[in-house]
């Protein structure tokens, strides 16, 4: 029976299966013949959640979902200037405040305050109103009826985010992922024997005197990175082993095509001349291949050899591509929302459905263009309601919500 190759626990048809690629990182290739339940519940919870959190950022900016299909991770409790927001797994920005907030005046009335990101929301606040207040609920939708609210749209202002990739944990599980995938080649057997002692030790509880040695970054431009990008996307993940003629087994670990990293394996001993691959692409996850080492080519002597000229440069112009494509990818998007958002408001279903008054065309049209011309030069679009609308729109949205219920 195959034993893990951390540790000397059986292996059986119970293991659970392990991620060659993380999970995280769109990985949806699995093997339960390598290393055991256990370890790979320890590993999920240290060295591979490392990595997880280290590519939140990129992953609800670029919108990639996980292997098995869950959404991007939400960014909470981002500053954003003088706000706070939330940042959803759909890359919409969340204000975080109060929904409403209730003051007595002087003269015993009352000033309402209120915060929602839509009538339906606001809608569902309206019995914890008349409760704040002390009156019933249809007192508090005659009292909008004199009131006047105000629509305000607005980009939030500029997000920092801190992004931080590597550092020892990181690099244990880039270093897991690299021996667990060569083991599905080579055997348990030899994955377990001494010439892998260091790394497995590394794995298993790290060792910074081995990654200071056998552990770097390695940026450099993968060997046909154009066709790679071709058929895997921008951003694709890869894992990379090849020994040559003495044994030396050496990984490289692609992470985004944004950072790499050059793992050896075994100085010596391994099987020689062999190869093995496994490709990703994070911005759909289907897009995947373990036969890639067989038909990409890279030379031994290319994975071994480290160059640190302009290192961090190659990374950062990489980042910043990273960040080109969030952008033009962000901008259709709000485009599409605040054409649906407009259409909805006049009572038409969506932008294919034929409008036939040239009046509601008009306004129509002039509420996109001066939205949109708002949301392109970072302004805000303010939009006064008189209360007998705003409660109408509260109806409106009861009635919906009756009806979906």
């Amino acid at each position: 029976m195959a034993k893990c190759i951390f540790c000397n626990n059986d292996l059986t048809n119970d293991t659970k299966a392990e991620h060659i690629l993380l999970n995280a990182l769109g990985g949806r290739k699995t093997t339960n013949t390598v290393d055991c339940s256990p370890c790979n519940n320890k590993f999920g919870g240290t060295i591979d959640a490392e990595v997880g959190k280290q590519v939140e950022v990129l992953r609800n900016m670029l919108q990639l979902d996980s292997g098995r299909d869950r959404a991007p991770p939400i960014l909470r409790k981002i500053q954003s200037g003088k706000d706070t927001i939330n940042v959803l797994s759909d890359g919409t920005p969340e204000l975080v405040a109060k929904p409403f907030t209730v003051r007595k005046r002087e003269d015993g009335s009352f000033e309402v305050q209120i915060t929602t990101k839509s009538v339906q929301e606001f809608a569902r606040y309206i019995p914890h109103m008349a409760a704040q207040i002390g009156c019933s609920e249809q007192q508090v939708l005659e009292m909008l009826k004199s009131a006047t609210g105000s629509y305000v749209e607005r980009r939030p202002d500029t997000v920092h985010h801190r992004l931080k990739f590597g550092g020892q944990l990181a690099v244990r599980s880039a270093a897991k992922s690299a021996l667990v995938l060569w083991a599905t080649l080579v055997g348990n057997d030899e994955v377990k024997s001494s010439p892998y002692a260091a790394v497995r030790e590394f794995i298993v509880a790290g060792n910074e005197a081995f990654n200071r040695a056998h552990a770097h970054l390695d940026s450099r431009h993968l060997p046909q990175s154009d066709e790679l990008q071709r058929r895997f996307g921008k951003f694709f993940n890869l894992i990379y082993v090849r020994s040559d003629n003495a044994g030396r087994v050496v990984a490289h670990f692609t992470l985004y095509n944004i950072l790499g990293w050059h793992i050896v394996l075994a100085e010596a001993g391994g099987t020689p001349n062999t190869r093995i691959g496994l490709i990703s692409n994070p911005l759909d996850p289907s897009v995947s291949s373990d036969a890639i080492a067989d038909e990409i080519d890279i030379d031994f002597a290319w994975l071994d050899h480290l160059d640190y000229s302009d290192e961090f440069a190659r990374a950062r112009e990489r980042l910043t591509a990273t960040m080109q494509h969030h952008v033009e990818t962000q901008r259709p998007r709000e485009v599409n929302r605040i054409i649906e958002e407009v259409f909805a408001k006049h009572g038409i279903a969506g932008e294919h459905e034929p409008v036939t008054d040239p009046e509601v065309q008009k306004r129509i049209m002039w509420e996109i263009s001066r939205r949109q011309a708002a949301h392109a030069l970072g302004l805000p679009y303010c939009e006064e309601i008189p209360g007998e609308d705003i409660v109408a729109r509260l109806k409106a949205a009861s009635t919906n919500s009756d009806d979906e219920n």
